[in-house]
């Protein structure tokens, strides 16, 4: 019989919703109790996931005062990721965290401090981890298929799809573009997913050197618009929308991004991975959670514009020079069909169920905290050269970092004062 494992949620917005729809699928996991300071919000959650009263609370550290929840699901806003997650693991309750770690390397790496120093089991939400994308991409590099990898590109721009700012993206909240709390735009945002997924194919490689730019540029509205202002008065833009950067690492690979989630660009074309022997032509990670988080229900497939790709360009066992189409959608499908134990490779919140009950471990797990964290080293280092005008290295990274969390936090009805401390 499989293990139950009873959480809590701290955070009742939009994104908590998305990971409930998750957990209706993985049986074993009881919703327990939820925390938000939205009192309103937080009836809302109880009500549609039937907790009792004395199950919601506007304070959080009074949930954690529990001794009958095994583990704490964070969903709330970046800059609350470290003094949350931190808080959760103190009290001794493994960590699931939302994307990205944090807004800073510093608070990245005290989140990750903190769960190897208390012993907790900390997962961070990486999306495009979870798919035969990744799997597939991984087994022909890892195989040698590629030959000497020397070089790759990460790239996603998208067409006007900012955070609360455009109709795409408009149901998301107005703390999105607001700096304290989201303190950066897309390069942290949905980097992390992109970014994430390259430095684990390439091997999690030791960053070196770092050059880059952020931008905040496109108007907000229509060229009407943002001549009138009224627009930009009601939907103000208060982070970056597009980060673009070249790094080096140690062993001589070289990495060129771009993140965008406003730009005038419809297609800024594949991400790619190049070596000696062969290369990888890649689009459409996953960044919106699985077939479970999108309710496609069981032989149902996500649109074609929806699934992601991989190709392979190189030669054959015989010399000839070949492209050949992986196909990593229908792949996962079958895979999780003829094996349904395949299924914790493809869903965040399922690996980190298997991982909490021991049917994975530190070294059979996709270690998430490390690979946010070198993903929050890269996009810092982009952030911080942006603002010098000069390149980085990994070591000024490290020493300029510092901490962009929410260590005090007012709200409409107490006061927060968080501990860094562990």
């Amino acid at each position: 019989m499989s293990q139950e494992i009873r959480i809590g949620i701290i955070g009742t917005g939009l994104i908590s919703h998305r990971h409930m729809k998750v957990w209706t699928h993985v049986p074993q996991v009881r919703i327990v109790a939820a925390a938000e300071i939205d009192e309103d919000s937080l009836r809302a959650f109880g009500g549609r996931y039937h907790l009792e009263e004395k199950d919601l609370y506007r304070d959080f550290r009074e949930m954690l005062k529990r001794d009958d929840i095994d583990a704490i699901d964070v969903c709330v806003h970046n800059n609350l990721h470290a003094p949350i997650s931190i808080a959760v693991m103190k009290a001794g309750f493994d960590c699931y965290c939302e994307k990205p770690m944090s807004a800073s390397y510093f608070d990245s790496r005290l989140i990750y401090d903190c769960a190897k120093a208390t012993g907790r089991k900390l997962a961070i939400q990486i999306s495009s981890m979870f798919s035969a994308q990744t799997l597939i991409a991984k087994k022909l590099i890892d195989a040698g298929k590629l030959g000497e990898v020397y070089h790759a590109r990460v790239s996603e721009a998208l067409w006007r799809r900012r955070p609360h700012v455009d109709r795409w993206a408009a149901s998301c909240s107005a703390a999105f573009q607001d700096p304290e709390m989201a303190g950066h735009g897309a390069l942290i945002d949905t980097g992390v997913y992109h970014i994430g997924q390259m430095l684990y194919l390439l091997g999690l490689p030791e960053l070196d050197t770092v050059l880059g730019q952020i931008y905040q540029r496109l108007p907000v509205g229509g060229p009407s618009w943002a001549d009138s202002g009224h627009y930009a008065l009601t939907h103000p833009m208060g982070v970056d929308e597009m980060g673009v950067g070249f790094a080096k690492f140690e062993n001589g690979l070289t990495l060129e991004i771009c993140e965008a989630n406003g730009s005038n660009i419809e297609n800024i074309g594949h991400s790619y991975i190049a070596g000696t022997q062969g290369g990888l032509q890649y689009s459409m990670s996953d960044a919106f959670g699985g077939d479970w988080s999108m309710g496609i229900p069981p032989f149902g497939l996500l649109p074609p514009e929806m699934q992601p790709t991989l190709t392979f360009t190189g030669f054959d066992e015989f010399g000839f020079a070949v492209t050949t189409d992986y196909r990593p959608y229908e792949n996962q499908q079958d895979l999780k069909h003829y094996d349904p134990e395949m299924a914790q490779w493809f869903d965040n919140q399922l690996h980190w169920y298997n991982y909490l009950v021991g049917k994975l471990t530190d070294e059979t797990r996709y270690d998430t905290p490390l690979i946010a964290l070198k993903t929050s080293l890269l996009a810092e280092g982009i952030i911080i050269s942006s603002e010098r005008g000069s390149a980085v290295t990994a070591e000024e990274i490290r020493q300029t970092s510092k901490s962009n969390a929410m260590w005090h936090q007012e709200t409409p009805w107490g006061v927060f004062d968080y501990d860094d401390s562990f």
